[in-house]
């Protein structure tokens, strides 16, 4: 009879170890944004000039329903390079929720970056969005409400840039089934 190797998967039912997971960073000019990895998700910070800007924020909205968390749980991140030059992209998901983001340098805004977020919805959410910790002051980019159609994705968008967080208006593919 032979022993397992030493160095084995972990089987279904056994929690997996956390990882540490190296930090992920872009720069769009005077801004960046660096992803570190906190508990079991990607929180993310903000700095213009190398001074920090703004803090994601991960906690829950009412410090218990962990279906809807201040800010999109990002669990699964990569870079990738396109046309407009290297980006982030992010998944995850809490509760029966899934989101999906994207961060880039804005095409059009100098120093700026874009964060794009979609999340597929199955009920309707407590709280939809991203909240930033900005010299002490929360800063909430609300998502658009979902309307009555479920199951639906909800999309919204933001700048961020030297000074500001700039929530971009919600347009007419924001919202689907």
């Amino acid at each position: 009879m032979t022993s397992p190797p030493a160095n084995r998967e972990p089987p279904a039912s056994e929690p997996a170890a956390p990882r540490s997971r190296p930090p992920v960073a872009l720069s769009a000019g005077r801004t960046g944004v660096v992803f570190t990895w906190h508990g079991d998700r990607w929180r993310h910070s903000v700095s213009i000039d190398g001074v920090p800007f703004a803090t994601s924020q991960e906690h829950t909205t009412d410090g218990r329903d962990r279906s809807w968390p201040a800010s999109p749980p990002l669990v699964e991140l990569s870079t990738l390079e396109t046309p407009n030059g290297p980006a982030i992209l992010a998944v995850g998901l809490a509760g029966r929720s899934h989101f999906s983001a994207s961060i880039s340098p804005h095409p059009g805004e100098a120093d700026t970056l874009l964060f794009e977020i979609a999340c597929r919805i199955k009920e309707p959410p407590v709280w939809l969005g991203s909240t930033y910790l900005v010299a002490d002051e929360t800063v909430l980019v609300t998502a658009p409400h979902p309307g009555d159609g479920l199951p639906a994705t909800v999309c919204w968008s933001y700048h961020v840039g030297p000074a500001s967080i700039r929530a971009m208006p919600p347009t007419a593919g924001g919202r689907g089934r």
